[in-house]
Order: C-alpha cells, then structure tokens, then sequence
C-alpha cells in the first residue's frame, strides 16, 4: 500500500470510530469495490484495528493507547446501517434524553428496506418501515432531524414526530408504561416544541381514532407546553364518530376520556400525575 494512501487511511480511522465502505472509499479518493479499498479494509480487520459490524460497516477497536475510545451508544454504530435509516421510537426517546428505563439493548431504526430484526455486536437492531402514508406522499423524512452524540451526526425522528409514532406504536417503545412515563418528563427536558407539528404529522397520517389519544395528551400538558387551543381543534376535528381503545385500555379498567372519544386505562387519564393514580372520576368529563 503507497505510503500516502496508507497514512490517508489511519488518519481516516483515527477520526472515524464507525463507518461505512463507502464513507471511506470516498475519503481515500477510491471507489467503493476498488481492489485497495478491499484490501487496506481486509489489513485493518486481520490487524484488528477495526471490526465489521455489518456488511460494508465497520467501527474501531479500543486499544491500549485510547482506552474506553469506542465505548459508543448502540444507536451510534446502528446509524450505519442503512443509508435512509432514521432513529425513532425507543431510540427517539433515548436521543432525546427521555426515556424512563433501560432495557435489553435494542435500537429502532426505520428504512425503507426490508424490516426484520439484526443482531448485532451491541445487541439487536429492530428495522421498521416508514408508515405508508408517508411512503405514499414520498415524505419518509417528514419530521426528522439531526443529533450529534459523541460529535457523530445521527438522524432521529423530531420529538413532535416521536410522541406521535410511541403513542400509535406503544410496543415499539419499551410498552405502554414505558411510554406514559417516558413522556411525562417531556415537558421539564424539551428546549423546543412545535404542537402545530404533531397536528400536521397525525393530520398526514390520516388515522382518525390517533387524533383522540395525541389530542388528549396535548391537552393534559396544554398550560406546560403551550398548546394552542387551535391546535387541540385541529385534532378534534379528525375525531371519528366512535370511542376508540388505546394504550391497551380493552385490558386495563377502561375510562372514556369524553373529549377526545377515547377509552384509557384508568391509571393513565392524568399523565401530569406522573405515575401516581387519580381517585376514581378525576379528569374524566
């Protein structure tokens, strides 16, 4: 391997502690199937200075002289995986410093691409597609941005599109205990928040009975964040004509919350109390 090519590549390694074949092709100015980039990728894993996480992923390995230097969030190295993924659910929680517990490691990434589960080095990577409303409007990145842990670019899902997707998908993100308390501590962490957002994403969406349940939690923090009661009209506009189930409440003491034809489980009507259950009849209209 030239001698300029070589130090090309360790400097790349050096500043890249997880990567792609073709992040690092195009930084040594190489295709991607080119015979050197096969080979110099090969010499690195038999030197074990790197590690394939997948196929065409890589990350480095730790060694003596930066101890603890890939110590990385699962959710890191899953950013890699696929060139359209975009962290949600569980994960969208987790970027966003919200989530209530820490269970068995897995990380949510949605594709476009076949769906399934992975293991991987860190555990497993559960990959989900995009609801079809938004494969059907070609607006699969609708509502996504950009975190940057560890100072690598990760793409998540908005909090906006976030509290939609855990309120739909429950059991996406950890179950419903999970969510309900994960969510309650949203509105003392958030910086920013856009209620016209979530209106706009449920209203693209187009599923009416959702409207009851993110109408309801939009209410409940409404003084908190700063709802506007336009905003709660938007979703109560899309209401159905039917009382709707959601949070498992076909299960769990069911209670209608009037407003938004929505049953609950009873213990949850009140998200403010953040876990501690109201007496019976409080809040419900």
């Amino acid at each position: 391997m030239p001698t300029e090519l070589q130090e090309r590549a360790m400097s790349f390694l050096d500043a890249n502690p997880v990567f792609t074949r073709g992040e690092f092709a195009a930084a040594m100015d190489l295709t991607k199937g080119s015979a050197p980039v096969g080979r110099i990728l090969r010499q690195q894993v038999a030197a074990e200075r790197i590690r394939r996480l997948r196929r065409e992923v890589f990350s480095a390995v730790p060694d003596h002289k930066t101890p603890g230097r890939l110590v990385l969030p699962d959710y890191i190295h899953a950013s890699k995986y696929r060139p359209d993924g975009v962290q949600g659910y569980h994960t969208g929680l987790r970027l966003f410093g919200i989530q209530y517990s820490v269970f068995a490691s897995q990380v949510e990434v949605i594709s476009s691409g076949p769906t399934g589960y992975a293991r991987t080095p860190f555990g497993r990577c559960r990959f989900i597609k995009p609801h079809r409303a938004l494969v059907a409007t070609g607006k699969t990145d609708f509502l996504t941005t950009w975190k940057e842990p560890a100072g690598i670019p990760v793409r998540v899902t908005a909090f906006e599109r976030t509290l939609v997707d855990v309120l739909h998908r429950p059991g996406r993100a950890g179950g419903r205990d999970e969510v309900v308390d994960a969510l309650a501590t949203a509105p003392f962490v958030l910086k920013s928040f856009d209620p016209g957002k979530v209106a706009d994403y449920v209203e693209l969406l187009g599923i009416r009975s959702l409207a009851g349940v993110v109408g309801w939690w939009l209410e409940s923090w409404q003084s908190n964040l700063n709802v506007p009661e336009r905003t709660l009209e938007r979703l109560e506009a899309m209401l159905p004509d039917w009382n709707s189930y959601w949070l498992g409440a076909r299960h769990d003491k069911p209670a209608l919350v009037r407003r938004w034809r929505v049953y609950l489980p009873r213990d949850d009507i009140d998200p403010t109390s953040q876990g501690f259950p109201l007496h019976e009849g409080e809040r419900m209209q």
